[in-house]
């Protein structure tokens, strides 16, 4: 088992791209955040939907390269991908700001931030015709429930979202459970040995390899996937998500496009070898979202038409499971099978 010695100064993560992607910074009043780009070419017409990813805890824009060679060079969907405050190429708080002082809010407005400045680009892009339908958001993990929050909270519209491994909407008390399950020396290590550290249930390869990626996958690609992880974490972000955070309800209403007829617009994707979300939390979180959709129809506040074909799945929430896959779907040695679900998810959007 590789150790790794843990950190109390950040450092700056900057990954060499592919050429198809480029590197921008979206300037924020609290420092700059790196931005993935990745346009179709040649370029679409019309120009398809658009896709922002956003990474989970301890992960950056460049876990989400490989879905975005796939969306846009393949597919031609422009594609984003954020980091965070303290992660990537971004702004690097202080260890006590970073972990103890930045909550779910903080890290929203960084997420808001950057959606405001791909709705810009992209409005360009459109001849400033930019419906927010055309774009989709796609949150992976503590990510995914950023993403659950900055809706909620009415700070953002788009016109589907995908929830990938995500954190639950009521709360994810069990999520931490089945990492204590996974790794029953958790608490003793982090509180006892590293002193409270937040990287230290992610302090060697192996414990890495067991969180976040299916049995085969191979250990020396867990070496080449820990550069991008930050030094440490914010242990608010999680924290304020461990009881229900958000309503399911203005979540659905911010996801824009029901009318007038009814499609998939929220996609909870599981892992089936995911030692921490697991599918019988993600199914439960989609069937959540079904019965708050049913509610919000039973009241007219979302409006479908009657007379619409019968949706592909019900009440226009989608779940799928990635056989075999772990936590980091879009990293594992099925990811292709993950962008093949997400695509099928985007286009009948």
């Amino acid at each position: 088992m590789t150790e790794h010695s843990l950190s109390w100064t950040a450092s700056t993560v900057v990954c060499s791209l592919p050429p198809s992607i480029s590197r921008v910074y979206v300037q924020t009043p609290d420092g700059p955040l790196e931005l993935l780009v990745s346009q179709p070419s040649p370029p679409t017409q019309p120009r398809k939907k658009a896709v922002l990813f956003q990474h989970g805890g301890f992960g950056a824009a460049a876990v989400w390269i490989p879905f975005m060679q796939y969306f846009s060079q393949i597919y031609g969907h422009p594609c984003y991908a954020a980091s965070l405050r303290g992660h990537g190429a971004s702004w690097k708080p202080g260890f006590f700001r970073m972990v103890l002082l930045t909550g779910k809010a903080a890290m929203a407005r960084d997420l808001g931030y950057v959606l405001n400045w791909v709705q810009g680009y992209e409005a360009g892009q459109r001849q400033n015709h930019l419906d927010l339908e055309d774009i989709v958001l796609v949150g992976h993990s503590a990510g995914g429930g950023l993403a659950q929050y900055l809706l909620s909270q009415d700070l953002a519209q788009v016109g589907g979202l995908s929830l990938m491994g995500a954190f639950p909407s009521f709360g994810g008390l069990r999520v931490y459970w089945n990492w204590a399950k996974l790794d029953p020396y958790f608490g003793i290590r982090m509180y006892l040995r590293d002193f409270g550290h937040p990287r230290s249930p992610l302090s060697s390869t192996t414990l890495i390899h067991r969180a976040f990626f299916c049995p085969s996958f191979p250990i020396n690609a867990v070496e080449d996937f820990e550069p991008h992880m930050p030094a440490f974490e914010s242990l608010l972000w999680p924290l304020g998500m461990m009881v229900p955070f958000i309503n399911t309800g203005s979540v659905l209403k911010n996801i824009l496009g029901w009318s007038p007829m009814l499609k998939d617009r929220l996609f909870v994707m599981a892992g089936s070898e995911d030692t921490l979300m697991g599918t019988t939390l993600m199914c439960r979180m989609a069937q959540h979202y079904r019965k708050a959709f049913r509610v919000l129809v039973k009241r007219k506040i979302l409006r479908v038409d009657p007379d619409a074909a019968e949706p592909p799945s019900c009440d226009g929430v989608r779940f799928g499971v990635i056989e075999g896959a772990g936590h980091h779907m879009q990293n594992d040695l099925q990811w292709q099978e993950s962008a093949h679900q997400l695509l099928a998810f985007i286009e009948q959007l």
